[in-house]
């Protein structure tokens, strides 16, 4: 089992190392994974992410099972020194990617607010292995 501390640890180095004035402020949004060996229960998987696009036009994913962090950053003469995560909904069966975490990304960083998109495994989609209480959101 992982330990939960190290866990939160290596989230907070990351988005420290990020957010740190050598980041690449303005720059295409970088995808950082969260557990680049493979995510706790998550080692053996393989099969790739599902995406459909919604009638809105929106990415819809499920199949998730390598989480990560995509980091908007604002420009340097913009930032505020503040960020937020970001954690696209879809009742823990897919994720509204575009509408609910990327676009909201890009807008907090075009207002100087740096914005982090959270890519999590989700408990409820058909034929999961996670259960929300097991680490689903880790």
């Amino acid at each position: 089992m992982h330990d939960p501390k190290l866990v939160h640890s290596k989230v907070w180095l990351a988005l420290a190392i990020l957010l740190s004035p050598v980041g690449a402020a303005g720059a295409e949004p970088q995808v950082v994974l969260l557990w680049p060996n493979g995510a706790p229960g998550s080692e053996s998987k393989t099969a790739e992410e599902a995406v459909r696009v919604a009638p809105e036009g929106d990415h819809v994913v499920s199949g998730v099972h390598h989480p990560s962090i995509t980091v908007y950053l604002p420009a340097k003469d913009k930032a505020t020194g503040a960020a937020v995560v970001i954690v696209p909904g879809g009742g823990h069966r897919e994720l509204r990617m575009d509408h609910e975490g990327y676009r909201v990304g890009q807008w907090l960083s075009d207002h100087g607010v740096a914005g982090f998109v959270l890519k999590y495994r989700l408990a409820r989609e058909a034929g999961s292995t996670y259960t929300i209480e097991g680490g689903a959101s880790r």
